[in-house]
């Protein structure tokens, strides 16, 4: 009976996440399409956050080359982090469309200068690849002004992994709920033969 409650109540919670997990990707893709009609002001401040991020991603490669300025090219990634750092700050003061393109230049330079530089290639490829993917992206986004359709792209992408998310969880239900089952029978038959012993 203790075993079935127990059951009842974490099927319910873990329903109810997934509904309210569901929900929150699904308002997020309806905030996405409200801001289509605000795109170019929210893209102004969303601009501010990518010069402002840019200088903050930039901050520990910047001292981590400082520190170790007399191994063999650091002197590069120093000078490289140095000029994301200004360009970061630039973007937040100008915000203008050449800076944002020779900010995703650089976005995509300086991971493969990075990679290049260690000996450690696939380990550094897996923690710069998306700063180079960001980089792409700030690319196209400027290239095409499509303030409006990464809003689009936005909204749909909320709506599919808030779906695929929801039936992913359905899904597994069944798997989690009888791994936790077959450990509640467990545990009740270890507590069963320690009050026989």
């Amino acid at each position: 009976m203790e075993q079935e409650n127990v059951m009842r109540s974490y099927r319910r919670y873990y329903l109810l996440r997934l509904v309210l997990s569901s929900l929150i990707g699904v308002l997020i893709g309806v905030l996405f399409l409200v801001g289509r009609e605000y795109a170019g002001e929210v893209f102004d401040v969303l601009l501010i956050a990518v010069g402002l991020m840019t200088v903050v991603l930039n901050f520990a490669p910047f001292f981590y080359s400082l520190v170790r300025i007399r191994r063999r090219g650091e002197w590069i990634s120093l000078l490289m982090s140095f000029v994301a750092i200004l360009l970061g700050i630039l973007l937040m003061l100008l915000r203008g469309e050449v800076i944002l393109l020779v900010l995703g230049i650089f976005t995509i330079l300086l991971p493969i200068v990075r990679i290049l530089l260690v000996e450690e290639r696939g380990r550094m490829l897996k923690r710069e690849l998306p700063k180079a993917i960001f980089g792409a992206f700030i690319i196209v986004v400027s290239l095409i002004e499509a303030e409006e359709i990464v809003f689009l792209m936005g909204a749909i992408l909320a709506f599919v992994l808030a779906a695929l998310y929801l039936a992913w969880g359905l899904l597994t239900m069944r798997f989690r709920l009888a791994a936790l089952e077959e450990q509640l029978r467990e545990e009740a038959l270890a507590a069963e033969e320690a009050e026989q012993e």
